[in-house]
């Protein structure tokens, strides 16, 4: 009989159902698996063929325009204990129904909790433990302490506790983990969930989009949920005109549901999504939003970055003020106009390069996939 294997994963943007579909595709015939997500996570599991439950959504609000709403997140504080309690129903239900042989949840502390309670074992992969408040102050920061270790005191329900990150000093989610002693102990840094990259598909690429070799090559990977998506696209758009003649331009509109046609368009060439991490390699330098699976990617194949947060998401403004201190890319506001002052400080100033390359290096001692899928194997057998 084959074993059981439950992957409830956030559904806010794609990275999350991303990682947990790479590490569900390692394992072997003997294993089979089932997914439950809500939003785009859900979007790109079941486009992606894979069989997901649908779940209510629980996240943060947005503004029409695309940006975090505080306010709106506050007040509808207590819509969202009442979405969790009816999540703690629908998991401990699930559970009973499909009685996987273990949990393996990535950032959903419900199925953590109904997996304890019912003896199941389980694993989570976080990289964030706290909520982050988005002015920084002492009062502040003694608040992200309260509420870090109160959710650290859930999160140790869970047997295991890995973070997709190198471990320090070298932490890109450093701001979004540290400070928390009561599950300090219990973390292990596991290094960024990624593909092998495939040589073939990468000449095939540079090929099928008539990659200029005397040009650089610019890769934008707009992410994130779709409200957020459009005005991030628009600025980019606007700003990148100058530089048209320089540089190969590649975007991808990051909508899981998009078709992965290449189309040429004015001046570049335009996924409407894109599922090549090989863009990446092919790239000279990237352009993301601060989410922590796309900044993964940038780091470990040594690439500089640009980083575009989502205004007002504090998680992604800490991951991009860190790759600012680690001299790994440059972090810039949505409604700056410093882009292509910032893509040309990446490409020419060496600092950028010794950073990368130090970092890629670092990253390849790792491989956060692997270690998954040996841990569900060692908990099953």
């Amino acid at each position: 009989m084959k074993k059981k294997v439950y992957f409830p994963t956030y559904g806010s943007g794609v990275g999350h159902a991303n990682r947990a579909s790479l590490i569900a595709s390692s394992l072997n015939k003997d294993f089979t698996y089932t997914f439950s997500s809500f939003k785009d996570g859900y979007e790109f599991l079941v486009a992606n063929k894979f069989q997901c439950k649908k779940i209510r959504p629980l996240d943060i609000s947005w503004k029409d325009d695309g940006t975090v709403s505080t306010t709106r997140t506050i007040i509808r504080l207590p819509v969202l204990a009442g979405t969790f309690l009816y999540h703690l129903e629908e998991e401990l239900r699930f559970l009973k129904k499909y009685k996987p042989n273990i949990v393996f949840s990535d950032s959903r502390l419900s199925p953590v909790l109904c997996a304890n309670k019912m003896g199941i074992p389980s694993i989570v992969i976080l990289n964030q433990i706290k909520l982050l408040v988005e002015i920084r102050n002492t009062r502040k920061r003694r608040l992200e302490k309260i509420n870090g270790q109160l959710l650290a005191h859930f999160w140790n329900y869970a047997d295991e506790i890995f973070i997709p990150d190198l471990p320090p000093p070298y932490t890109i989610c450093k701001e979004n983990i540290e400070g928390i002693d009561s599950i300090k102990t219990k973390l292990r840094y596991i290094g960024f969930l990624a593909k092998e990259l495939d040589e073939k598909r990468k000449k095939s690429i540079i090929n099928e989009l008539k990659i200029d070799g005397k040009k650089s090559t610019i890769y934008v990977q707009i992410s994130g949920p779709k409200q957020s998506r459009l005005s991030a696209y628009n600025r980019i758009i606007e700003q990148i005109e100058s530089i048209k003649d320089e540089y190969n331009i590649i975007i991808s509109k990051g909508d899981p549901n998009g078709e992965s046609i290449p189309k040429k368009k004015e001046y570049w060439t335009e996924f409407e999504w894109c599922p090549w991490r090989e863009m990446f390699d092919i790239s000279d330098c990237v352009i993301i939003r601060g989410g922590h699976s796309s900044i993964g990617n940038a780091v470990s194949l040594g690439k500089p970055s640009i980083i575009v947060p989502i205004k007002g998401q504090s998680e992604q403004i800490q991951n991009a003020k860190r790759i600012d201190e680690l001299n790994l890319g440059i972090h810039m506001e949505e409604d700056d106009y410093s882009l292509v002052e910032n893509v040309e400080s990446v490409l020419n100033d060496g600092k950028f390069l010794k950073a990368t390359n130090n970092f890629r290096s670092l990253t390849s001692k790792y491989n956060g996939i692997e270690i998954c899928k040996e841990k569900i194997q060692e908990y099953i057998k």
